[in-house]
């Protein structure tokens, strides 16, 4: 066995003796002298990786070389010439050793200190064997070859207890072969049994420049969390001038933690943000507040409380209260998930789900911080409950609802609603199609008191409609490139029976028409809510067709598909609903397209679009494509083209392209044009360089956007990230963009 062993261990030291000696005196070892499966292991911007060299001795014994060796009179060990001491978890090799065994000893000249994965060099060096005297090394650097971490020191210190103490030096995760980012300071203490270090009057510098000067600064050494501040975030706007926020973090206890970020704002004033976290038995429950002392506003504060318990398997529960005790303002300058809102709510729930039952009971309200503002209604309070029954035959649900709604502004009307709605159909299907019958039942009561003319009524409405959807699948193979997919044609027709039913009593709590496309086309449904029932006797028709890779993934999707009215529509979301006066009576609907793409990193494609044939009008086109056409270049196109909707606020004539693209290995540009054609006027534009690097990134950008107010705002923003330090810098909150793409939170590539 021994023998067999042997061999093994020879043909292991072959497979690495190679890029083993290319490694320098750091242990390093470039890329493309690892082996192949450790090269897919790098990072993509990483230049190679450290290979640990050290191996423990089999002797437990201390074990002295040097060309001479000699004990003077007073018992002191010399080694000179190659000395080196050997000991089962370390070895220490200078040109001169002197000392006293299990005592202490001095070096000078090329000192290496080495155990598993740490290695110190300095010009000389004391080693102490006592407990209270630490191991101190002049003009010295050490690297951690499991972290990556590194550093150089006029004086460093090593504690018994591992605590690394550098006096004027520096500390970085950057590969030996780059140095793009160092934290310099004149005393830094790394504390890795605590994952965290901290330094006095740091400087953080960036290719030797430096960027940031705090008098003292706590920075983690791991991902645990560790109380100290964070690295701050800055900004340049053409409006705002120079903005910056600190963040400080305070891990409180392993289920709490905050963080406090002071705001400051050359032209508009300063403030803080806070947020608290604590994760308990049953769930997570957050505080967040921001408070902005504007020059021109005064306070603006915005404050939000959200927390879910899941009680036991059935029973969860959960509150949501949002607040903005400052009438119509709000803090631009925020990191908080809140911002700016028309109403706030404040919600709790308690809910039981079993699997095919399920309940909710939910009181919700709001703060409307505008008081010309129409206010929401209340639910004081909104009961759901749903039940499913499903059969390889038979699938029947129903769902019920009842709801207290209150007119906090009492100048209309609000009232009670109960709400049943059952739906019960058969399977009746095959390998090559199925046809599906259904019946849907609607019941709804009201209880409304309406403020006009302080008045009480109550109606109804009970609704019977009548649907089948149908469909068949027919199935080819065809070749595309030597590889076998598959495609399919499905043809559906679907047919709905909504009687008209008068429902002028009934008012409008949440009523809305759904857009209309080519999966809405099937619905069973035509208007969305409890308050409308859409009438309409139609047919649709579909049809589709599906590419399946070699793998059964679907790549392309067609869809076409167009509603056949057989009767005029008589209800509408709002006003009165007469039989004599129809609001549409078009025969048919748009056709009604959709192709998509998915399955390659190349390219992605997804467009819809809605064709009148008729009058030879489009009402809506939609196409969003992402290429990729070569390695590294990324290209976004967007066109969203839609009029005729309800509020005309949402219509749009607008394109977008966006791109990223790579000038060389490290360095990126990316460049942003979105143009309104309604308007006739670019709302925004971004153009930007980004860096990156296996231990920095970096974007720069300058961006020009048109805000909520229809004025134009620019600036410039600037991100960083240290990896394995912490992120830097700030973008505009207010809309997203390119850069928000290539920066991707800081992570490698795009």
């Amino acid at each position: 066995m021994v023998k067999h062993s042997r061999i093994y261990a020879l043909i292991f030291q072959s497979l690495f003796i190679i890029p083993l000696a290319h490694a320098n005196q750091w242990d390093w070892v470039p890329r493309e002298s690892l082996p192949a499966d450790q090269q897919a292991q790098l990072g993509r911007y990483c230049r190679g990786s450290y290979i640990d060299q050290w191996k423990s001795p089999n002797s437990q014994d201390t074990n002295l070389k040097a060309d001479l060796i000699y004990r003077d009179k007073e018992g002191v060990v010399h080694l000179n010439g190659a000395a080196e001491i050997i000991q089962p978890n370390s070895t220490l090799q200078a040109d001169k050793i002197e000392g006293v065994p299990d005592k202490y000893y001095k070096t000078d000249g090329n000192v290496v200190l080495r155990q598993k994965s740490q290695m110190i060099r300095g010009s000389s060096g004391y080693l102490s064997s006592t407990d209270d005297s630490p191991t101190e090394f002049v003009d010295a650097k050490f690297v951690s070859l499991d972290t990556g971490a590194r550093g150089a020191a006029k004086s460093l210190l090593r504690s018994k207890n591992g605590i690394i103490f550098i006096h004027q030096g520096y500390y970085t995760t950057c590969e030996p072969t780059e140095e793009s980012w160092q934290l310099y300071g004149t005393a830094i203490e790394l504390n890795p049994s605590e994952g965290f270090g901290t330094a006095e009057n740091v400087q953080i510098r960036i290719h030797d420049v430096p960027v940031f000067y705090f008098p003292w600064l706590r920075f983690p050494l791991n991902n645990a969390r560790q109380t100290g501040f964070l690295f701050p975030s800055f900004g340049l706007s053409g409006s705002k001038g120079l903005s910056v926020s600190a963040p400080f973090y305070w891990n409180i206890a392993p289920n709490y933690d905050a963080t406090i970020t002071p705001n400051y704002v050359q032209q508009e004033g300063a403030g803080f943000d806070l947020e608290l976290r604590h994760l308990g038995k049953y769930g997570q429950t957050t505080y967040e507040q921001s408070t902005f002392d504007d020059n021109a506003e005064g306070e603006q504060t915005l404050r939000k409380l959200k927390t879910d318990q899941q009680l036991n398997k059935y029973f969860s529960t959960g509150l949501l209260l949002e607040d903005n005790p400052t009438e119509d303002k709000f803090p631009d300058t925020n990191t908080t998930s809140l911002g700016e809102q028309d109403n706030y709510e404040r919600s709790g729930y308690l809910s039981f789900n079993n699997g095919n039952f399920s309940s909710t009971a939910k009181v919700r309200r709001y703060q409307t911080p505008d008081p010309s503002n129409d206010k929401p209604f209340d639910w004081l309070p909104r009961l759901d409950a749903s039940y499913r029954y499903a059969t390889d035959l038979i699938d029947y649900s129903i769902e019920g609802q009842y709801t207290d709604f209150y007119d906090p502004d009492e100048n209309d009307f609000d009232g009670q609603r109960t709400v049943a709605n059952q739906d019960i159909k058969l399977n009746l299907s095959n390998a090559w199609g199925s046809f599906t019958p259904g019946i849907l039942l609607q019941n709804r009561q009201y209880s409304i008191h309406k403020y006009t003319t302080n008045s009480d009524y109550d109606t109804s409405l009970n609704h019977v409609s009548t649907y089948f959807d149908s469909s068949a699948t027919f199935e080819r193979s065809i070749l595309n490139n030597d590889k076998t997919w598959r495609q399919t044609l499905t043809p559906k027709l679907s047919f709905l029976n909504s009687p008209y039913e008068d429902q002028s009593l009934i008012p409008d709590f949440d009523a809305s028409t759904p857009v209309l496309n080519y999966s809405q086309a099937f619905s069973h449904e035509r208007l969305s809510g409890n308050d409308r029932v859409g009438d309409t006797q139609q047919f649709t028709l579909g049809i589709e067709s599906r590419l399946y890779d070699e793998n059964n993934n679907e790549r392309w999707a067609f869809k076409l598909g167009q509603i056949q009215y057989l009767k005029d529509r008589f209800v509408s979301v709002s006003g009165t609903t007469s039989s004599n006066t129809p609001i549409a009576d078009s025969s048919t609907s748009p056709l009604l397209a959709s192709v998509t793409y998915t399955g390659s990193d190349r390219f992605s494609l997804t467009a819809n679009a809605n064709y009148d044939i008729g009058d030879g009008n489009s009402t809506l086109t939609q196409v969003i494509v992402k290429l990729k056409p070569v390695d590294e270049v990324k290209i976004d196109l967007s066109y969203l083209y839609t009029i005729d909707n309800e509020d005309s606020d949402d219509d749009a004539n607008q394109t977008n392209i966006g791109t990223i693209f790579p000038l060389n290995q490290n360095w990126s540009m990316f460049l942003q044009h979105t143009y309104d054609f309604m308007g006739n006027r670019t709302t925004k534009e971004v153009a930007g360089l980004g860096y990156e690097n296996c231990c920095l990134k970096v974007s720069a950008s300058y961006q020009r956007w048109l805000n909520d107010d229809s004025v134009f705002e620019n600036g410039f923003f600037l991100q960083f990230s240290l990896r394995s330090l912490s992120s830097v810098g700030a973008k505009d909150n207010s809309t997203s963009s390119i850069a928000d793409d290539y920066w991707n939170k800081g992570k490698t590539g795009y």
